[in-house]
């Protein structure tokens, strides 16, 4: 498990196009006074680069502005791609942002020497920075492989001192410290003879991280000093470079002993986080100067700053997470039921509107034999009251119509949040090429959802069922699907077992659902599996769902738990079981929620059935695993037909090659 120790990045992919001096407003108005689109398509890359590390909406504005004009012409297309890449990559918008740089690479190398080795150093640089971002450090470090050799045909010792940084941070956070600190040193000789005074610091503090890491204290002090030294020298405004020297500074001190001075580090770095309004770092501050306190022995000060930490921290994650879940949920509920209730007046007022035309009717014919004109201005004056009620239902009606749009609208764009934080398609078949999902949410939203994550020795794989559908059950999906993330990429832990109790345990803590606190009994029936990269060996646990083996035309069922992740703590806390596996080519693995099974449909509109469910995927085994998904989807969509489908559905399908 890491150390909490603090490292500055330079994953970035720098934009080389000068600023042209000039002032945002002159060149807004040149841009609105400009008749040549050659010259606007140049003015917009000016307002890029004066925007993109201050206003990022307002820079992708101006570069995609940029793009249709760039298009338009075929002027400039390689900067106008670049620069949307860039800030694609700064608003997390990956999948755009590598689609991209892809296009900058194909123009890229159209280019003679030496422009196209200086663009290729570039978009490589820029898509690792993507790929780091997204977790996946090998092709992170790739890419940054392939920069560093364009570099070097370039002799661009900055690019490389750049490149080398980078790729040192990629090996530290696959705790390959040895390599890290290769690529760092590697960095660091690069700045030196260039004396890149404003980047060094952060080579010293990569590397004086490392140090930390493996316990060789003595000279992380020692680089963390240089560290600092060096910004204070060159860089006096950068307080927070100066504020994470600070606080490594005081980290180094309280491993060697020195608990004194660890205290009076922490306290200056505190007061510069404060001030920079950093409450991330400025909570992890905190608990550390409450640890070195209480080694003193002051627990009156350290307990003092234990409620500061926690304090901070409560209010900035679970506090904003919780009351958004909360909020969303009642918001949904409370419009959804105003809505119903609207038209069911509406209906009900109609109804009832029919049933007294209809006694009108008969009173008149039978008052019409004896008064007819008394009958005739009695329908009339029914007419008139006819046509304000009218007015009245269909002004009601427009109102619901306008409230039901803007439901429709606000779950329609969190579905957009949804998809957007499920894997991207990419991502997902780069990791796993020879793969499928089936996704096919009930309503607008889902609460299943499908999850992949890489590390050194596997690859783990999910596909979970949240309590609910629609909304309620997105909520949920968001909640669990983050806990997994932080299991694996962040806690850095092995088994599907260990994985789920700790997501089982988190999940129960953040919706408070443990000794009554909350009236939320919301969970997730998932199954997850761990494929090795290194044997034949695949792991699986499961809460409540199994898997499906398909090998040699036989299908095997292995069983999880028969419980849910989200276990309501009045009892006590069940444990997961992991059961491993021996794979090889040609099986064909099922995760599955229960979504297929019990959709009804056919002839006599009865449910699928597992039974049916499991020969269908028999006879699929053998197939390409692209036809397995047309065949499966196509069996669904004739197997429910006319019929509504009841919940969502959710199918992985990987063949082991």
């Amino acid at each position: 498990m890491k150390k909490n120790i603090f490292i500055l990045y330079l994953f970035l992919s720098f934009n080389f196009y000068g600023n042209s001096g000039l002032s945002k407003d002159s060149l807004l108005l040149s841009l609105e006074n400009a008749k040549n689109d050659s010259n606007k398509v140049n003015l917009l890359h000016n307002l890029f680069t004066l925007t993109q590390n201050n206003s990022s909406q307002e820079a992708l504005k101006y570069a995609q502005e940029a793009l249709a004009l760039s298009q338009k012409l075929n002027f400039k297309l390689l900067k106008s791609y670049d620069n949307l890449a860039w800030i694609y990559k700064n608003l997390s918008e990956f999948e755009n942002s590598l689609e991209m740089y892809c296009k900058v690479e194909t123009l890229a190398l159209k280019y003679q020497s030496p422009s196209k080795e200086i663009y290729l150093g570039k978009v490589n640089r820029g898509l690792a920075s993507v790929y780091a971002s997204l977790k996946n450090y090998e092709l992170a470090i790739s890419k940054i492989q392939k920069s560093i050799k364009y570099y070097t045909i370039l002799n661009d010792k900055s690019g490389i001192a750049i490149s080398y940084l980078n790729m040192g941070n990629y090996y530290y956070y696959k705790t390959d410290y040895n390599a890290a600190i290769t690529n760092y040193k590697i960095s660091e000789d690069y700045f030196s003879q260039i004396n890149d005074t404003l980047r060094l610091p952060n080579c010293y503090n990569s590397i004086g991280s490392v140090l930390f890491q493996v316990k060789n204290y003595q000279s992380a002090l020692e680089y963390f000093t240089k560290f600092y030294n060096l910004t204070i020298k060159n860089n006096a405004n950068d307080f927070n470079s100066i504020a994470v020297a600070k606080q490594n500074i005081g980290q180094v001190y309280y491993e060697l002993g020195d608990t004194k001075k660890a205290i009076d580090f922490s306290l200056e770095a505190a007061a510069l986080f404060k001030k920079l309004n950093d409450f991330s770092n400025l909570y992890t501050t905190y608990e550390n100067i409450a640890k070195y306190y209480s080694k003193l022995g002051d627990f009156e000060v350290s307990n003092k700053y234990y409620t500061m930490y926690a304090h901070i921290k409560d209010s900035v994650f679970n506090e904003d997470m919780q009351n958004t879940i909360h909020e969303m949920s009642i918001k949904y509920e409370s419009e959804k039921k105003e809505t119903e209730n609207q038209l069911l007046t509406l209906e009900n007022e109609n109804k009832n509107q029919l049933i007294y035309f209809a006694l009108g009717g008969c009173v008149l014919l039978i008052v019409l034999l004896f008064f007819i004109f008394r009958g005739y201005r009695l329908k009339q004056k029914a007419n008139i009251s006819l046509e304000e009620k009218n007015k009245i239902i269909n002004t009601q009606k427009k109102i619901v119509d306008e409230q039901h749009k803007d439901i429709k609208d606000s779950i329609t764009y969190s579905q957009r949040i949804q998809n957007a934080i499920l894997p991207p398609k990419n991502f997902w078949e780069n990791l796993l090429p020879n793969s499928f999902i089936l996704y096919l949410p009930k309503d607008i939203l889902s609460g299943d959802f499908y999850w992949i994550a890489e590390t050194t020795d596997y690859t783990y794989v999910a596909a979970a069922d949240c309590t609910g559908h629609g909304v309620p059950g997105a909520l949920i999906s968001v909640v669990n699907y983050n806990l997994l993330n932080k299991a694996v990429l962040e806690k850095n832990l092995v088994t599907p077992s260990e994985i789920l109790d700790a997501v089982n345990i988190w999940l129960t803590e953040s919706l408070h659902q443990s000794y009554g606190e909350s009236d939320v009994k919301d969970g997730m029936d998932v199954t997850l599996i761990a494929i090795s990269k290194h044997s034949n060996e695949m792991q699986f646990a499961g809460a409540n769902n199994p898997i499906y083996i398909v090998s040699d035309g036989e299908l095997k069922r292995i069983k999880g738990d028969k419980f849910p992740v989200g276990a309501f703590l009045e009892d006590q806390i069940q444990k997961f079981t992991t059961h491993k596996i021996q794979i090889k080519s040609g099986d064909c693995i099922y995760l599955f929620s229960d979504g297929f099974a019990d959709q009804f449909g056919g002839k006599a509109g009865k449910k699928y059935k597992y039974a049916q469910f499991q020969e269908k995927l028999v006879k699929i085994s053998k197939m390409a695993i692209k036809e397995q998904k047309e065949v499966i989807g196509n069996e669904f969509n004739d197997w429910k037909g006319s019929h509504e489908q009841v919940d969502d559905v959710l199918l992985v399908g990987i063949k082991i090659s």
